[in-house]
């Protein structure tokens, strides 16, 4: 009886064993489940933003972190966003007062993510490649679904889902969109917008492109006066009722201080206060719908006459060796208005002798052809007497073999 009691110990630990190894198979299979039923997960949460969770009948605040379920809703309150990164890939990010549903589509549909938007807008990006759980689906009304792709070494796209009145207007801000539906199948390009609510057999038209922002520049910094009024342009297109304009403190546009519409291709802007203003401008169809908006831009207000607007090259730069008689860019920042800009190239720091001059309204000249040496260059306002953009000249070095410039002093450059 002694000898049986160390193989009735030794079964006892093998059954311990084995209900440990169930637990722990059955503990795994428990978190697998849990992982596998994350449909997206917050990444940026500002202002009120609630979700209501499918196994709960009230609306509770989330932050960054959070993660959704199939069947769960999100809401983003006044001045408020939120981004939201998709588990099959991509992302969409809510604008203020904006409801959506985030789902997993129904087998034998697939994997991939469905996304149900019950008002407000929302801006998505697609990367190049095929998601690796299938699609992204928006879903429109009766429960049609359009499935959104992008074609492979394409480029990442960035599109914007809206909800009207009428339905649920898509548009493409960068890239190109290919949309599906059962057998049927189309391109949505930059620039154009498609309603999709009722599916695509029953979409219409593209809507117009959006217009090309002219003035003021790229980052543009303008002085601050309480006078101060700041026109605001871009490219007139044909064939369209007229123009929306938005002008709001953030790039996500949710706290606008300007928001109208208009017949022509400028407006006028009076900021406030100093500080950074972003605009946009999209055109209206004939229905007075607005389409895809342009890329936004920013204009920095400061309180004293902006300098140090010099982008590039930049201070100290060498050229690669050899590479004389390639290309050099010269770009720098705009100080709104259209102004005429006269970049300076001499041999000494303070410009006094100039080897190379040109004159003229773009915010970027190319060179060919700079002999080898050491130089210095600036921007100025073209008045009298000239405003210099920069607090002192950049040093610029080309290398390689001594050869003459190939320009003249003075060269015009092209309006």
């Amino acid at each position: 009886m002694s000898a049986a009691l160390p193989r009735r110990g030794a079964w006892g630990c093998i059954l311990l064993l084995l209900i440990t190894g169930c637990s722990r198979t059955s503990e795994d299979e428990s978190v697998s489940r849990e992982l596998a039923a994350i449909v997206a997960t917050c990444a940026v949460a500002r202002g009120p933003v609630d979700t209501l969770r499918t196994a709960n009948a009230y609306w509770e605040p989330f932050e960054a972190g959070a993660t959704f379920r199939s069947g769960d809703w999100v809401r983003t309150g006044p001045e408020a966003s939120t981004r939201i990164e998709l588990r099959g890939g991509g992302r969409i990010e809510l604008e203020e007062r904006t409801v959506v549903l985030v789902e997993r589509p129904a087998r034998p549909a697939g994997g991939g993510s469905v996304v149900a938007l019950e008002s407000g807008t929302a801006r998505g990006l697609l990367p190049e490649d095929a998601l690796p759980d299938g699609p992204l689906v928006l879903r429109g009304d009766n429960g049609r679904q359009v499935a959104l792709t992008v074609e492979a070494h394409a480029g990442p796209t960035e599109f914007r889902v809206t909800r009207t009145a009428r339905g649920m207007q898509l548009s493409v801000s960068r890239g190109r969109l290919l949309l599906s539906e059962g057998t049927h199948r189309r391109t949505l390009e930059a620039g154009n917008w498609l309603d999709v609510a009722r599916g695509l057999e029953d979409a219409e038209h593209d809507g117009p492109p959006f217009p090309t922002s002219l003035s003021p520049g790229v980052d543009a910094r303008i002085a601050w006066s309480p006078e101060l009024r700041i026109p605001l342009s871009w490219k007139p297109l044909d064939g369209v009722r007229g123009y929306q304009v938005q002008v709001a403190h953030d790039l996500g546009f949710t706290r606008r201080i300007v928001d109208t519409q208009l017949e022509g291709p400028d407006f006028t802007f009076l900021p406030p206060e100093p500080g950074m203003f972003v605009w946009r401008v999209s055109a209206l169809d004939e229905a007075g719908r607005p389409g895809e908006s342009g890329f936004a831009r920013r204009i920095f207000v400061e309180r004293k006459q902006p300098r140090g607007l010099l982008v590039t090259p930049r201070d100290g730069y060498e050229a690669p060796n050899g590479s004389a008689s390639e290309d050099l860019v010269f770009a720098w920042q705009s100080i709104g208005g259209e102004p005429r800009y006269r970049l300076v190239v001499a041999h000494d720091r303070e410009l006094r002798h100039p080897v190379l001059v040109r004159e003229g309204s773009p915010q970027q000249v190319v060179l060919s052809g700079l002999a080898p040496g050491e130089y210095f260059w600036g921007v100025y306002v073209a008045e009298d007497p000239p405003v210099p953009l920069f607090q002192k000249a950049r040093r610029l070095v080309v290398p390689g073999p001594s050869r003459a410039l190939a320009r003249d002093a003075l060269l015009p450059m092209d309006p």
